[in-house]
């Protein structure tokens, strides 16, 4: 059968498994940027491969798996009846049956894929840190792409959170406290009091003055501003001094860094991005914690090229006409705010 579209069932077939083929990539734990911009690229061929990717979508989606192992029946279920739709014969029930079981529980998520479409753009979940945690949505307080907000501790403490961030309200320690579920954020002691900040597997405590704290899943870097600070982690201990910095993981605790620069540090406080020899692919990561939709970076040589420039977090595509300039980045734009570097 061929439609008014000139594609033949068979072909639409074909592109729905490209669709779920390229959704399973995604979602497999080791997707790239080079993986998601080779779906937007093929997603923007034709109607009908934008029409095959939302019916991959909705079989993901509509696939749960639930104790019992009921997983599979659910897959063959939507599958058949999706294929019936468009009125497809044994041959293609085959095909895509065979296609169907590449959607392992390890590839599920443990539930419905969080994706969504909305305007062309592309939300993929967790995998790309779209959609906030349980534990940021159920934050205190939680930002989002390039806001910024002032919160009023007890005592007279306060928290500055960047864009990305969530933080709780933690009592009991004697003191203002905060936890930084994620993002960064910079703590004000009152005076010459104290105020402390939790953050995976440390304890940051500041005695007349403020750090400046970023935490990215299990690792956090620490920065004093002002002060000091004491650091610790386990039954190690750091103390701080403006300017120095430590980073810590659920792995250990690294070495004191004397001489960063808190004026680049804290640029975001006054609504400006610094970057001086930054390589491309750090910039990139940086610029989309920032600006709503998602920038990628497809080429790996580019990424490794150094980058300078102030840019305003409110007028952050700027940034790509620089890269076009210094650089030679090729820049394509597509619905949804997504851009594609390479």
């Amino acid at each position: 059968m061929t439609h008014g579209s000139g594609w033949k069932d068979l072909d639409l077939a074909r592109l729905r498994l490209e669709g779920l083929d390229h959704l399973n990539r995604l979602q497999s734990g080791d997707a790239t940027d080079r993986d998601a911009a080779a779906l937007i690229a093929w997603r923007s061929q034709s109607r009908a491969h934008e029409e095959a990717f939302r019916a991959a979508l909705r079989l993901r989606m509509l696939v749960r798996v639930v104790e019992g192992g009921t997983a599979a029946a659910a897959e063959e279920e939507v599958l058949q009846a999706d294929i019936r739709d468009a009125g497809q014969g044994a041959e293609i029930l085959d095909f895509e049956h065979r296609a169907a079981r590449r959607l392992t529980r390890r590839h599920m998520l443990g539930g419905a894929i969080a994706a969504s479409v909305a305007g062309g753009g592309i939300l993929f979940g967790r995998a790309f840190d779209l959609i906030p945690s349980a534990a940021e949505a159920m934050a205190d307080y939680r930002t989002g792409p390039g806001e910024r907000r002032v919160v009023r501790l007890a005592g007279g403490a306060s928290v500055d959170l960047n864009t990305r961030t969530a933080i709780d309200v933690r009592t009991g320690l004697g003191m203002p406290a905060i936890e930084l579920v994620s993002g960064e954020a910079v703590l004000s002691s009152a005076g010459n009091g104290r105020a402390a900040l939790i953050a995976g597997a440390g304890t940051s405590v500041v005695s007349g003055g403020r750090f400046n704290a970023r935490r990215d899943g299990d690792k956090v870097c620490v920065t004093c501003l002002a002060g000091k600070v004491e650091v610790t982690w386990a039954r190690e201990r750091r103390v701080l001094g403006p300017a120095d910095e430590v980073r810590y993981a659920a792995s250990g605790i690294g070495a004191v860094v004397r001489g960063t620069d808190p004026a680049v540090l804290t640029a975001w406080q006054s609504g400006t991005l610094i970057f001086r020899g930054m390589p491309l692919r750090q910039v990139v990561a940086e610029i989309n914690r920032y600006r709503s939709g998602r920038v990628f970076l497809t080429n790996s040589a580019l990424g490794a090229r150094p980058l300078s420039g102030t840019y305003y977090v409110d007028r952050l595509d700027d940034f790509f006409s620089q890269a076009e300039l210094a650089l030679g980045v090729n820049v394509a734009r597509y619905p949804g705010n997504i851009v594609v570097l390479s």
